[in-house]
């Protein structure tokens, strides 16, 4: 009896801020080496921003749109969501391996026999990925031009919400103008973010082309936990309006990193507690210097972990303030990515523990 010939399966990461004609160069290429291809969305439950103005669920209704245009078999293709870890590159590789394997027990696939092939196009330093899997071959892929410039996908969100860069892609631009009608109020959103995040980086450069080298904007933001909650603000002002974020801000120039945490802690939140018991509170700092952190450009924070002591059944008191809408206590359990700023939930995750985010769960769920 013969034996069954081995399983290939492709897999292919990105953001698809939006799914464009050279994702689906890609797509085609994996497909042509393999079975099946798992495309992994990344960024998959970040809120709604100028660099990701598509939720998961529309990025993976947009995929599905492309493949009859470009004649894929569907059913060759599985998506499934991939959540980012910024300081935790050890925890990110794991989930794409979570993925893999749950897709190959979904598919019936041998893991011990099926050949695992992890396609991408090495562009830039978030490509680094692609030498993180030395278990699994890696395919690279080839630039997809439109007259002599690599399509991208920053360009086309620069064309979908401002009217400039390059023409639409093809393979989704109807799918997009049927979402842009669809969703007037999103697309305002991230038409205002954008506005602020390019007139920031613009002032930034003009200062930066009078001094002569990088600056970067230096803060300090608050992690204060009680009873199981975290003390929370709502954001007021672009970038990030009516998202939840960490009490804090820039760091003035007369002060240190942890005089203006605390500062800041009580112009946002005007927080009951005294100011000695919150310095007496820190139980530790660490500063988040992720490239990729914030959208305005290079922004680095000192972040501050205060516990306070526990009192049954009591929360200080708190009240909005500055350029805070309002301050909340919000149970750990119930704070989710979707929902916070920038990086304030990686902050969260690295700073207490027992954050939850179960992500082999959120697979299954889609299953």
């Amino acid at each position: 009896m013969a034996q069954a010939k081995p399983r290939t399966l492709s897999v292919y990461i990105g953001r698809f801020q939006p799914f464009h004609d050279g994702h689906l160069f890609v797509l085609k290429s994996a497909l042509a080496v393999s079975d099946a291809t798992l495309i992994l969305v990344g960024s998959a439950y970040r809120p709604r921003s100028y660099k990701n103005p598509f939720t998961y669920a529309e990025r993976r209704s947009f995929i599905r749109a492309a493949l009859p245009r470009g004649g894929v078999d569907a059913a060759r293709v599985h998506i499934s969501p991939l959540v980012d870890t910024l300081y935790n590159d050890r925890a990110w590789a794991s989930n794409v391996r979570i993925a893999v394997n749950t897709q190959l027990a979904q598919l019936g696939w041998d893991r011990q026999t099926t050949e695992v092939r992890l396609i991408g196009f090495e562009k830039d330093m978030s490509s680094a990925y692609l030498r993180w899997f030395p278990e699994w071959q890696t395919d690279a892929a080839e630039p997809y031009l439109v007259r002599g410039e690599v399509l991208n996908a920053t360009a086309l969100r620069d064309e979908i919400f401002f009217g400039e860069g390059l023409e639409s892609s093809a393979c989704t631009g109807e799918a997009i103008a049927t979402w842009l009608a669809a969703n007037p109020e999103a697309a305002d959103l991230v038409r205002h973010e954008g506005e602020y995040v390019r007139a920031y980086r613009a002032k930034v450069a003009a200062a930066e082309r009078v001094l002569g080298y990088p600056i970067p904007a230096n803060a300090a933001d608050a992690v204060v936990v009680k009873s199981g909650h975290v003390l929370l603000v709502e954001r007021r002002n672009a970038p990030g309006r009516g998202l939840m974020a960490l009490p804090g801000g820039h760091i003035g120039p007369d002060e240190t990193s942890r005089q203006a945490v605390v500062r800041e802690l009580y112009e946002e939140t005007h927080l009951s507690v005294p100011r000695p018991v919150i310095a007496a509170s820190i139980r530790a700092s660490r500063v988040f210097d992720h490239p990729d952190r914030s959208e305005r450009g290079w922004v680095r924070t000192e972040a501050f972990l205060i516990e306070l002591d526990a009192k049954p059944g009591q929360l200080d008191r708190i009240k909005g303030g500055d350029d805070a809408a309002r301050a909340i206590w919000m149970p750990i359990a119930e704070i989710t990515p979707e929902t916070m700023f920038e990086d304030h939930f990686d902050i969260l995750q690295d700073l207490i523990p027992d954050i939850p985010f179960a992500y082999r769960s959120v697979l299954m769920a889609q299953s």
